[in-house]
Formats: C-alpha cells, structure tokens, sequence
C-alpha cells in the first residue's frame, strides 16, 4: 500500500511538472507570435491603407528613437531588463496621418522586426503603440525604432517617444526617450540591413 501511494505521488507529480511546462511553453509561443501581429490585430482603431490612398499623404518623414532593452546597473555584467513601449501620437486635431514602416534594429543595426508590414492610418489625436516585451532582450543597450510616416501638406508631426519600464524585485524604475528627425526616405529607395552592408564590404576588400 505504501509503494503504491509513493508511486501515485510521483505521478502526480511528474504530472504537475509537464502540465506546468506545457503551459509555460504556451505563454512564450503565444507573447511570441504576439510579437509578429501587425499592429492592427489588437489595436482596432489602426486601419490599413491601400497604395492608391497612399497619394493622399504625400508628405514623408522619418523619426530615430533610441531605446534600451536593457541597461547595465553596477557593472557591465549586470543588467537590468527592461519592456519597451514604442508611443506614435497623432497630434493633429483634423487630419490623420500613415504610419508606414516602425523597424526595431539591435545595438549592433541588425534589423530584428518591422511591425508594420504595411501602412496603418492614424486618425486625428489618435495614438499607435508597439511594444517589446521585458524579456526580448535581442535589441541590446543601444537598440533603436526607425518610423516612418506620411501626412497631408498641412498636417502637425506627431509626436513619438519610448517608454522603458522594469518593475519588481523592490526596483522600480521608468524613463522616456523622445524621437529625433531624420531625413525622409526617397520614393522606392530599398532598406539595407547593416549586417549586409558589412558583408558586401568585406567580400570587396578580399577580391581587392
């Protein structure tokens, strides 16, 4: 009798254990693909815009935020992890603007995602965010968001920051960085990746 109860005990317990992993294995592949959605998924006031609309907006700007997916506390082999909140505000009160490219690129300018894989509509005083989750930790110390918008000729630029958070362990800490501008991209110029870049730079110095 008391083999038999030790025995039930164990497999309750290894089933415990595997129940909890699958639920864990879950939750990360769903905040996973949760980072793949196009922004207009869970943020229904996004809607898409199609490339004929698109000449309405001919107006094109472009804006740097850096961002930090972690920071180093004491030293640099400690860090703090860090969620980011992306934050691209609409601050005209009567037109809207196109939100057409938000690239997160790493410390080192390796492109890592875009979540907006196509244009999403920004009505007026409306507000888009893209979040990168605390334990992303891919994008680095230096990581950064590349946006790219359109707007009418006499639209207001809206305003993007970053918000950075880490909370628990008896640390709380938060801290806001605003967009720079940056020159606006030419009509059907292609994005390289850095690491590309680099590649193709090093086969032309071997042949050389």
């Amino acid at each position: 009798m008391r083999l038999s109860l030790t025995t039930s005990i164990a497999a309750c317990s290894a089933a415990f254990a595997a129940m909890l992993l699958l639920q864990s294995c879950t939750q990360e592949g769903s905040s996973m693909s949760s980072e793949a959605e196009s922004p207009e998924s869970w943020q229904k006031h996004l809607k898409p815009v199609d490339s004929k609309s698109l000449a309405d907006y001919p107006n094109r700007a472009r804006a740097y935020v850096p961002v930090y997916s972690h920071i180093y506390t004491e030293d640099r082999e400690r860090v703090l992890n860090l969620a980011e909140t992306l934050s691209v505000r609409n601050t005209d009160e009567s037109n809207a603007i196109v939100i057409s490219s938000v690239r997160y690129q790493s410390n080192t300018g390796k492109l890592i995602r875009d979540y907006v894989p196509k244009p999403v509509l920004l009505e007026p005083m409306a507000t888009a965010d893209f979040v990168v989750r605390l334990d992303d930790t891919s994008g680095g110390s230096g990581a950064s968001f590349v946006v790219e918008w359109q707007g009418s000729k006499t639209v207001n630029p809206p305003l993007i920051e970053a918000i950075m958070i880490s909370t628990g362990s008896g640390r709380n800490l938060s801290f806001v960085c605003r967009a720079v501008d940056l020159p606006p991209a030419k009509p059907g110029e292609k994005k390289v990746d850095p690491e590309k870049r680099q590649d193709k730079q090093d086969s032309r110095e071997k042949s050389e």
